[in-house]
């Protein structure tokens, strides 16, 4: 319970230090949600001119998106320093988070914020909003997707978290773990049925990836803490 309030508090301070510049805070934020909505015209037309595509209509798209920049928004913006994990490693500065009596994993999850990831998670409430209106959702299916945006936010931090302990086994693992997160994410923005087979059951089962991926984070560490002494990383 300590290491959960030191995390809020971790989150706090950041977003008050962030917001000390007012303007370039706002600029990030609104930047951020208006590159999104290139991608939300292109596809929306796109849906437009061929029609539906393996069940989905355009206006599903805005529900896409919802879901997917949402999800991406929570993580990114308030667990932003998981995604520096490559970098602390190779410069040698996880030092500092290995001296730290507290939880070490959401110290480190926590020891930024990104202010663009908030224009994601700004632009994917806008969408479910749209497609919430427009499918004329009820009060059941609005909390079951609720539910599932928090399921969904799950998932894509344990994938990631996975991507980013890649870096504790290889000397330069920062374009390979980048490498992998953003094939992840790419697809988690394509409509027509990008998760099919194999893969929809993998990314089904959230508990068992969540514990999985803390545990090789953790793993991980091992070798971090073991090979330091030796220069690695450095």
């Amino acid at each position: 319970m300590g290491s959960v309030k030191l995390a809020l508090l971790n989150i706090k301070k950041n977003f008050r230090n962030e917001k000390e510049l007012k303007s370039s805070f706002i600029i990030s934020v609104v930047g951020m949600a208006i590159n999104n909505i290139a991608f939300l015209i292109l596809w929306y037309y796109f849906g437009k001119t061929i029609g539906e595509l393996n069940g989905w209509k355009p206006m599903d798209i805005f529900g896409l998106y919802g879901f997917g920049t949402i999800s991406y928004g929570i993580v990114a913006s308030l667990f932003s320093g998981m995604f520096d994990i490559p970098n602390y490693i190779s410069s040698g500065n996880f030092d500092k988070y290995l001296l730290t009596p507290k939880n070490i994993l959401l110290k480190v999850s926590t020891s930024k914020i990104s202010t663009s990831a908030f224009g994601d998670l700004l632009f994917g409430v806008v969408c479910f909003i749209i497609f919430a209106f427009w499918s004329k959702l009820t009060l059941i299916q609005l909390l079951l997707s609720i539910l599932l945006i928090i399921i969904a936010s799950i998932i894509f931090y344990s994938f990631s978290l996975i991507c980013m302990s890649i870096s504790f086994y290889l000397m330069d693992g920062h374009n390979v773990s980048q490498g992998l997160y953003g094939m992840f994410l790419s697809n988690s923005l394509y409509h027509g049925g990008a998760f099919t087979g194999l893969l929809r059951v993998i990314f089904t089962f959230v508990i068992f990836w969540f514990i999985l991926s803390i545990m090789f984070f953790y793993k991980s560490l091992k070798k971090y803490e073991s090979n330091n002494l030796f220069g690695f990383g450095s």
